[in-house]
């Protein structure tokens, strides 16, 4: 059986078209959702990154193909060079948050290949830029989080939605870290709508302390000119 072969067996094994329609209502894709537990997926995915399996033979037709070739990716021990051409190779079937998402926050060991995320930030396709914020939050906002919500403030300059939800959630992780040069970073930001939610993510996080949140609350208040 071949890879192609047995990874369409998978998803038709492993489809559940109630979390299917779940998903749908979570997740906006150009590719059919089949709705298979991430658990499953997973588990998958590192067998065939065993068998160094290559992306070019992988399917990628509906949504989970695409998140299981980048899974696949992910899990394989190629070295960090050849991870990034065949990150390109899937680049252009990411089209949603949670395929982005899923993805990048398990590509760990590529920070020689720095320079590509932050060419990245500099796409014009939402997605991409996407990749870059969230691979920056995941694995080099703990090293140096001033050096990086300063970069991703410089160098992201486009204006669609999942980018700058992705720069709220990268500056509310760094809120909780370091929250004083946070609070005066988040109100000299001129993007209005990052500004807002990166505050309201800090609000409803179990992370931040109540008196922080107290803190974040009034300055929501001074900055929208209402009390909350």
């Amino acid at each position: 059986m071949t890879v192609k072969e047995r990874i369409e067996n998978f998803i038709e094994v492993n489809s559940d078209e109630n979390k299917a329609r779940f998903d749908e209502g979570l997740i906006t894709t150009s590719y059919e959702i089949k709705g298979i537990n991430i658990k499953l997926m997973n588990e998958f995915a590192k067998s065939l990154a065993k068998e160094a399996i290559s992306i070019d033979e992988m399917p990628m037709t509906c949504h989970e193909e695409i998140l299981l070739s980048g899974m696949v990716l992910a899990y394989s021990k190629l070295n960090p060079e050849v991870k990034i051409e065949d990150l390109k190779k899937i680049l252009p079937y990411i089209d949603n948050w949670a395929t982005c998402d899923m993805i990048v926050s398990r590509l760990k060991g590529l920070e020689s290949q720095r320079e590509f995320f932050v060419e990245l930030l500099h796409s014009n396709r939402p997605f991409y830029i996407r990749v870059g914020i969230v691979w920056f939050m995941k694995f080099q906002l703990k090293k140096d989080i001033r050096g990086t919500v300063n970069l991703l403030n410089d160098n992201v300059k486009n204006t669609n939605y999942y980018v700058e939800m992705a720069l709220a959630w990268c500056y509310a992780e760094a809120l909780i870290s370091d929250f004083d040069y946070m609070i005066e970073f988040t109100q000299r930001l001129e993007r209005y709508i990052v500004r807002n939610r990166t505050l309201q993510k800090a609000c409803e996080s179990f992370r931040v302390s109540d008196e922080h949140k107290k803190q974040v609350r009034a300055l929501r208040s001074k900055l929208l000119g209402m009390e909350i």
